[in-house]
């Protein structure tokens, strides 16, 4: 007797997934509790493998695309929390480029199959090209906007240092600049416009976030923050031009 598949439990991308899960899970469990991204990568990588499952019970009908398409994101996701936990110094560079070899090789095949299930024969899952460049992994990379937000993260570092660093501002700030540079990522890898164009308002609602907090620093710790409110009042204009291009 032949053992019995579930739908996703045939899609070759599907343990990729779980493989990546394993990485994500032993580094969320090394890191401090405090920091967004932790509970922000726990949620992302286990929306990859939901998604991607619900997603097959489909197919090839818009709301498995539509499934397919939030595990892609989730994905994208994913590949950002690592970066924004280097920026955190939670990672190593050759942690990070292991796990966004795995994210991107399910990115790939995410792509590839979403094709194959908009094509009128068959369900053919097959790689496709989802890379920036030689040394970028993923489209989203090569935004300004997005490398910004990273330098922004640099410059919030002595917020995170020294006694102030388990403050509720300091939380505040970390949740806000965490959210802005995941939505720019996830944003980016949606295949509709209104829906890159939610993210994309969604980053820019986490900027006006951390706007008001960095006030609140300035105003109660006597930090200079005027550095750092430029770059964000940057970012913002850039993140406003962005929806605008996607909303004509």
């Amino acid at each position: 007797m032949s053992e019995h598949f579930l739908a996703h439990e045939q899609l070759h991308v599907y343990p990729k997934s779980v493989a990546f899960a394993e990485f994500a899970g032993g580094l969320i469990d090394t890191w401090p509790t405090r920091w967004a991204v932790r509970n922000q990568l726990d949620r992302a990588m286990e929306s990859i493998i939901t998604n991607l499952a619900r997603s097959a019970r489909y197919q090839r009908t818009d709301q498995g695309i539509y499934l397919l398409e939030c595990s892609l994101g989730s994905v994208l996701e994913c590949a950002a929390c690592l970066d924004v936990a280097q920026c955190r110094k939670l990672m190593g560079d050759s942690e990070v480029v292991q796990g966004k070899g795995l994210l991107q090789e399910i990115a790939r095949m995410e792509v590839g199959l979403r094709k194959s299930w908009q094509e009128p024969m068959g369900v053919r899952e097959e790689s496709a090209v989802y890379a920036a460049g030689e040394k970028q992994f993923f489209n989203h990379e090569s935004l300004d906007v997005y490398q910004r937000s990273l330098q922004l993260h640099g410059v919030l570092g002595e917020i995170f240092t020294g006694e102030k660093s388990e403050h509720r501002y300091a939380r505040r700030i970390d949740e806000s600049s965490t959210s802005l540079t995941l939505n720019i990522a996830e944003g980016n890898g949606r295949f509709s416009k209104r829906d890159h164009a939610t993210f994309a308002d969604a980053a820019e609602d986490a900027a006006t976030k951390l706007s008001s907090y960095l006030d609140l620093v300035a105003a109660n710790w006597g930090l200079d923050v005027g550095q750092t409110k430029s770059q964000l009042r940057e970012i913002m204009a850039m993140l406003e031009g962005l929806k605008g291009y996607l909303q004509s």
